[in-house]
């Protein structure tokens, strides 16, 4: 059966830029509109499957509405800066995919559609998020209404459309005539709402029905739509849509012709929207230059006595399965795809993975996606030797930072399919390995990331060992808490409630106990934590509640956590170090997240004395930076204040207030040199006078004399700090000492707070992305002189800017020695980094 779509375009592309974080390119071009835009596109061609498509737009010029009422429309908000380059782009995209585009002065995309609507004798469909296009629905016309975001639709037809709107088709028009359109600003009449319109709809049907028939309304209701005449015709006027539009398009001009030419696919790549670009709606032909591509032979093998054959026979150039890609020739195109069946358990003990690493032995060359994971699956059958090659994950998140893709979305990105590639593997890696050193970043992979790879597989293989006597103790003495604490609560209050019912609870507490106004959602009273502590000495049952929380957060969390992940028998966690994740180049951990444990309060305490060392006899050792970044703030500013008090084996921060606060650093009062170590570190962190006052709990004014003060007493840091956020203005990326890069898309933004926070991550992306590849260059380091001395002693987890290791009996001071070189001596700067180790039999002691 055919159809038609018609989509109104400035409706559907402003609800996508409001439904879509804020994307840009690298070049500062907003897209996340021309992104939402298109994947609902796209899932609209999926789903409906349309014969004809046409977008309308509206323009710029006065509508026959506004000769009519030049205050239509007067009350909206100019649209957004990040918007409005996005139009256009938008009608490029669909001119280049041969998509109807349609405009025309003096009529809105409205009328446009509503022509078209009444004009087709076919099933048509009306996307939009505007209300008005509900008086277009017949027996042959729905609209699509996107009532959230605009993934969400809400479809209205003739069958349904009176339960949904209380309304016929026809009556929209008559209600706007009567309640008005505050978003297009239209008066109605004054003092006539919704519910009233309604009613009298109910009963007259029509306008031109109620004033025939006004004599028979009463009071101030017969006063107001008597005395609203004119303002109501004339809100009818301009609430009604123009179905008889001038505009001359026929069903050829609306085709929907799929696959989309190959010229919008690399327009969206050229905005750098490959998911969308790569979703499988385009040709793969195009007239650009195609001489680095080369013909592709291609053999998919499912069996793996096929691949054992082609290993054997060196018929095989190149593989690829979700895990990895190996290629065996750049020069020779034939390869092979390894189904990802072939790696399913099933095949007797991890044959295919065996085969796979006798694949890898062979080849001239090897490119994988995750090193590490691939040694991981790797060990998993026995196999634990090393060998060479190139990370494709490692080189992509050091030249777009993307991260966190699986091999399969690398393919995706570059075109090619699992089953149909349209061009080598290899040339993905030739395309990456470019990038790489036209960010001159070769050194920081070969160096830095590549090698670190090892380092975090074999941290994850050896784990952290946790006495899970005592972890049982917890979970138990926990779940007792728990349940005391819970009997607590509800003895207070009388009555039988469920903690975990966010909307039990807030009904409870501010409904029923009236402890506050409280925080409406859409579900209820919001119970967040920010918002129970304002309430905090309301009521004995909040401190309870927050208790509570607190208490099952550190059971649920950590506790069940660790309990579910670690092995019974060794008693050892092996959590998941993530290379590819974070913009500053930190690692990260998961399964369990061994970062984040809390540190301050008792729980945290009693956490860390969880984990102990493997050894009989043996220690946890810490060594820790001392104040790491601002060691590197005082080096890579030349502030001669700061390299001095730090050379001079000074206090930093009483010798920051003796400079704030004008006095001798011996007159420092703790409280002075808690409000230095504040400014210090908010520094760092580009805080404004406003966030400072709200850290130290002082007024704006005496905080901004702080920063002011800083800055006279070091003038050096404020001209780096300058410098950091012009060059990021003007190369849109951060960068550190070493060449490490993280795009800032927000630093150009029109939005002042938005604008602000890139301002803020441009000044410290190199200061924390120093910190976090100096702490890498010791893991390296620290790890190869382990293995050189031939200790059994092993790095067991990494923690900001933080190293522990799990030392062997005997092996305790040269386990530190070792520590405290490597670290201190990772890098040559101005000012000595210098580190703090620790020792005990559990990570709370070695803290």
């Amino acid at each position: 059966m055919e159809k038609l779509v018609l989509i109104d375009g400035n409706s559907l592309i402003n609800r996508a830029f409001y439904a879509m974080p804020l994307l840009m390119t690298k070049d500062g071009i907003p897209t996340n509109a021309v992104h939402g835009f298109m994947n609902m596109l796209f899932k609209m061609l999926a789903e409906e499957k349309p014969t004809y498509l046409a977008v309308a737009f509206d323009l710029k010029a006065p509508t026959f509405r506004h000769k009519k009422y030049a205050e239509y429309k007067g009350t909206r908000k100019p649209m957004p800066e990040e918007l409005r380059p996005q139009i256009p782009l938008l009608k490029e995209v669909l001119k280049k995919m041969k998509i109807a585009a349609l405009e025309l002065e003096g009529y809105e995309a409205d009328d446009i559609i509503g022509t078209l609507a009444k004009r087709s004798d076919i099933k048509t469909l009306i996307y939009t998020g505007d209300r008005d296009a509900f008086q277009l629905v017949d027996d042959k016309i729905s609209v699509c209404f996107t009532k959230k975001g605009i993934s969400e639709l809400d479809v209205y037809e003739e069958d349904n459309f009176t339960e949904k709107t209380e309304l016929s088709p026809y009556q929209i028009i008559e209600l706007k005539a009567l309640m008005g359109d505050s978003s297009d600003n239209i008066p109605g009449v004054a003092g006539i709402g919704e519910k009233t319109a309604k009613t009298l709809l109910k009963e007259y049907k029509t306008v031109d029905n109620l004033y025939q028939n006004v004599g028979k309304l009463s009071g101030k209701l017969k006063e107001k739509i008597e005395s609203g005449k004119e303002s109501c015709y004339l809100s009818k006027d301009l609430a009604t849509i123009d179905i008889n539009v001038p505009i001359n398009v026929d069903n050829d001009e609306m085709k929907v012709n799929i696959p989309f030419p190959a010229e919008a696919k690399e327009f969206l790549l050229s905005l750098e929207l490959k998911k969308v670009a790569l979703s499988g709606f385009f040709s793969e032909e195009s007239g650009g230059d195609k001489a680095n591509e080369k013909t592709v032979k291609l053999k998919t093998v499912n069996d793996k006595n096929e691949f054992i054959k082609s290993v054997t026979k060196k018929e095989i150039t190149a593989f690829v399965c979700d895990t990895f890609i190996a290629v065996f020739d750049g020069e020779n195109e034939n390869r092979i795809v390894i189904k990802q069946s072939l790696l399913d358990e099933g095949y007797e003990s991890g044959e295919a993975l065996k085969i796979l690493y006798l694949a890898i032995q062979v080849a001239a060359k090897v490119i994988i996606h995750s090193k590490k994971e691939l040694r991981k699956l790797f060990f998993s059958i026995g196999v634990e030797d090393n060998f060479d090659a190139e990370d494709i994950s490692l080189i992509k998140y050091l030249t777009d930072f993307g991260g966190g893709e699986t091999a399969s979305d690398v393919i995706e990105n570059y075109s090619l399919s699992k089953e149909t590639p349209s061009f080598s593997l290899y040339q993905i890696y030739l395309n990456l390995v470019e990038k790489l050193k036209e960010g001159n970043n070769e050194k920081l992979y070969k160096d830095l990331e590549l090698p670190l790879s090892d380092v975090l597989f074999e941290m994850e293989k050896d784990g952290f060992k946790i006495d899970l006597n005592a972890l049982d103790d917890a979970e138990n003495d926990y779940n007792l808490r728990l349940k005391s604490i819970e009997k607590e609560i509800i003895d207070l209050l009388g009555e039988d409630i469920n903690i975990n019912s966010p909307k039990q609870l807030g009904a409870l507490l501010f409904e029923k106990l009236k402890i506050g106004k409280g925080k409406k959602t859409k579900s209820g009273y919001s119970t967040s934590a920010d918002v129970l502590e304002k309430y905090e000495d309301a009521h004995p049952v909040i401190p309870l509640i927050l208790r509570y929380r607190k208490i099952q957060k550190i059971y649920s969390t950590y506790i069940q956590g660790f309990n579910s992940l670690a092995d019974r028998k060794t008693g050892l966690i092996h959590t998941v170090f993530n290379q590819t994740v974070t913009a500053t180049g930190r690692l990260s951990s998961k399964e369990p997240n061994l970062q984040n444990i809390p540190v301050r309060d008792e729980e945290g305490k009693f956490l860390r004395k969880l984990f102990v060392s493997r050894n009989e006899n043996g220690e946890l050792i810490s060594a820790d930076y001392s104040q790491i970044e601002l060691r590197l703030l005082a080096a890579f500013s030349d502030c001669t204040g700061l390299i001095n008090a730090f050379s001079e084996e000074k206090d930093v921060h009483s010798a920051t207030a003796a400079r704030v606060f004008g006095i001798d650093i011996k007159e420092v009062t703790p409280d002075m040199r808690r409000k230095a170590k504040a400014v210090n570190f908010g520094i760092i962190y580009g805080i404004s006078e406003y966030g400072l006052s709200n850290n130290l709990k002082i007024p704006v004014y005496e905080a901004k004399r702080y920063i002011e003060n800083y800055f006279r007493e070091y003038p050096e840091v404020k001209a780096y700090m300058d410098k950091n956020v012009a060059l990021c203005h003007e190369k849109g990326y951060a960068e550190t000492f070493i060449g490490r890069r993280r795009f800032i898309r927000e630093i150009n933004s029109s939005n002042y707070a938005v604008r602000q926070f890139g301002e803020r991550a441009a000044m410290n992306m190199p200061l924390q992305g120093a910190s976090a590849d100096i702490i890498k260059m010791a893991m390296i380091a620290v790890y190869n002189r382990l293995k050189k001395e031939n200790l059994k002693s092993k790095l067991v987890l990494q923690v900001h800017d933080e190293l522990i290791i799990d030392a062997a009996n005997g092996e305790e001071d040269k386990v530190k020695n070792i520590l405290k070189e490597e670290m201190e001596n990772a890098v040559s700067l101005k000012v000595k980094l210098t580190v703090e180790i620790n020792a005990g039999k559990n990570l709370y002691e070695a803290k």
